[in-house]
């Protein structure tokens, strides 16, 4: 049986979460405080899009953020280097499966260097305990792109949709009905590293010139020519209005696509 796939959510680095909140809320988004990941002494802000969501993330105790290891922690690690760098910017993504054993023993079988399966737990701001099991991927990709993480909640995904929209984390956004749609990485090598991602999420390479297309779900990985070697921008469909967001190096683009 394979496994399902989808992308789960956004890793965003800030290095002040509050005025993060304030800059993309004014822009009609909806952010609020998520709580604290009390072993890696971090804390976070979320936005929903349905059960597809975007993590501001940043230090909350700088002893513990900075004690942590790389290994089987490298998208909060890096996030912890970047508060420390003074970096904002986007960093990965995590994908969400419905059998983590069997993903985890796949990518094994790829040749990468997978850390285990681990527990995680944050409490939210009413107090109520979220779960999960999720693992990293200790190799970066093809130009030292970082890699993307994995993640299964400890409910199902329509479970998981009731109880955000009872919680009021699945709302109405001001700048309109929103979504991400996709996520646009500016490479050195689109093609290999499309491959990559590929191979990861077991989906076709699509070529449109020079930019390569992974499809997970109904959403678009989209790999193009550039020197940045990282998750560049996300774009999002729905807006009101088309707006393009930029903070430090995060950028955003609203368009008015359905």
């Amino acid at each position: 049986m394979v496994e399902t796939l989808n992308w789960d959510h956004t890793m965003v680095d800030v290095t002040d979460l509050q005025d993060a909140i304030d800059y993309f809320n004014a822009k009609g988004l909806a952010f609020a405080p998520g709580g604290k990941h009390e072993y890696w002494g971090t804390k976070n802000a979320l936005d929903y899009f349905g059960l597809n969501y975007i993590e501001l993330l940043t230090v909350a105790d700088k002893e513990k953020a900075a004690a942590f290891p790389y290994q089987n922690n490298s998208a909060i690690h890096d996030a912890v280097e970047d508060y420390f760098d003074g970096i904002q910017r986007i960093t990965t993504i995590a994908i969400r499966t419905d059998d983590i054993v069997a993903t985890h023993r796949r990518l094994k079988g790829l040749g990468l260097d997978v850390g285990e399966i681990t527990d995680g737990k944050r409490v939210d701001p009413a107090g109520k305990l979220v779960q999960w099991k999720i693992f990293y991927i200790n190799d970066e990709l093809a130009n030292h792109l970082p890699a993307p993480f994995f993640i299964q909640w400890n409910e199902n995904d329509d479970q998981r949709r009731e109880d955000l929209k009872k919680q009021g984390l699945i709302k109405f956004h001001p700048a309109g009905d929103l979504f991400v749609k996709q996520a646009v990485f500016n490479v050195s090598d689109p093609e290999e590293t499309a491959k990559q991602w590929s191979a990861i999420l077991q989906a076709e390479v699509l070529r449109e010139g020079d930019n390569f297309t992974v499809n997970i779900g109904n959403k678009q990985l989209i790999f193009t020519p550039g020197v940045e070697n990282r998750l560049f921008k996300l774009i999002f469909h729905g807006a009101k209005l088309p707006e393009k967001l930029q903070l430090g190096q995060i950028r955003f683009e609203l368009t008015d696509k359905e």
